[in-house]
């Protein structure tokens, strides 16, 4: 009797140690496959990140044709790997669902932070909440505005400047509206196109429109001043100008945030 009861004593304990071992062995199996799940999901997450990045997309001028022509959306400028355009950028706050071309079986949000404070961050995709969030924080430059800043030609003045000043022309047509941009109200400035005339006035922080009609040449005068340049922008296309921070390339931080479905 004894030696049974041992016997059975001893078969309880190890079915208690077998019965353990397995409870063990299933959650080691199952804390391993869940590392794998999400090491999948956020080595898929990071390649899809990169081309989103560093490629225009397909087609390269996507965000300017309808979205259903659009086979994968980048946010790279052409010719210039990790600088993102503004306008594509854009184009993903108002046709989001783009996204999942990009991350496929993903939900996503891009937030782009310049690094100047005096930049808004940028949103685009949709709020993402959950235990399963990934987030990639990748330094980037962003072209905001700059690309509609007239390369302005320096020359010798017609009108006889000193050395004080700097004098600049450039072509101008009536399909665009012209603004002077500076970031230093320190200075003045001249205009001229030869049908009229502005006589030197103060710059300021900001922009001021620029009235000029018809097409032809028109001779920029600065006297002084900071960064002042000319930005050229669609006819009627803005009642307001954005700070001249918009209209230089940004470093920013783009953060990247996915989760599975």
């Amino acid at each position: 009797m004894i030696l049974s009861t041992d016997f059975l004593l001893s078969l309880i304990i190890v079915a208690l140690i077998l019965g353990t071992s397995a409870e063990l062995v299933d959650m080691q199996e199952s804390r391993l496959s869940e590392e794998f799940r999400e090491g999948h999901v956020n080595q898929k997450a990071a390649a899809a990140a990169d081309i989103l990045v560093n490629t225009p997309g397909d087609p390269p001028s996507w965000e300017k044709i309808p979205v259903s022509a659009c086979k994968s959306p980048g946010l790279a400028v052409p010719g210039e790997r990790g600088t993102i355009s503004y306008e594509k950028f854009r184009k993903l706050q108002s046709r989001p669902e783009l996204l999942g071309r990009a991350f496929q079986g993903m939900r996503v949000q891009l937030v782009l932070r310049p690094i100047n404070s005096s930049i808004r961050p940028l949103v685009a995709g949709e709020n993402i909440s959950g235990d399963e969030i990934s987030v990639m924080r990748i330094p980037v430059n962003c072209n905001f505005l700059s690309g509609h800043v007239i390369k302005l030609q320096k020359a010798v003045c017609p009108c006889g400047h000193p050395e004080n000043w700097t004098c600049m022309n450039f072509r101008f047509n009536s399909s665009l509206d012209y603004y002077l941009i500076s970031d230093s109200p320190e200075g003045s400035w001249m205009l001229d196109t030869g049908n009229s005339h502005i006589d030197e006035v103060d710059l300021i922080y900001g922009s001021v429109k620029l009235n000029l009609t018809g097409e032809g040449v028109a001779w920029l005068h600065v006297h002084g001043g900071g960064w002042v340049s000319v930005v050229a922008l669609p006819r009627g296309s803005r009642d307001y100008l954005m700070s001249p921070d918009y209209f230089r390339v940004q470093p920013c931080v783009l953060e990247v945030i996915t989760a599975p479905f």
